[in-house]
């Protein structure tokens, strides 16, 4: 799986491109996770480039999930397609995402970072 990380509106716009690898979760924890270790951290994942949502996926979609959690965070999910998007719809583990349309949609009503403080 490959990671295409980029900052836009305060949020982190990442997109997951083709499939899982046996040795994704040691990779997602190198890699990404790390980026993403920040109190309200915001994150927009597009699925555009996701070959399959196997249990591989899935487990990559659930670290996430829990790191932006951990950090107090926003997740949401968008570009999903058709199939992709049934999944989410009748699997009730999957109902825990916001899934959108599109990257404008997926900013809608997502709260703003803190006010940094000066020193």
């Amino acid at each position: 799986m490959r990671y295409r990380i980029k900052e836009c509106k305060g949020s982190l716009i990442i997109r997951l491109d083709g499939k899982a690898l046996d040795n994704e979760e040691a990779r997602l924890h190198r890699v990404l996770l790390p980026l993403l270790r920040r109190h309200g951290v915001k994150v927009v994942i597009n699925l555009t480039g996701l070959d399959e949502l196997g249990i591989p996926e899935l487990g990559v979609l659930g670290a996430i999930r829990q790191e932006v959690k951990a950090q107090d965070g926003t997740l949401r999910l968008y570009a999903l397609q058709d199939e992709l998007r049934a999944q989410f719809d009748w699997n009730p583990f999957l109902q825990v995402y916001a899934l959108y349309h599109d990257l404008e949609s997926s900013f809608s009503q997502m709260p703003d970072l803190p006010l940094k403080r000066s020193a």
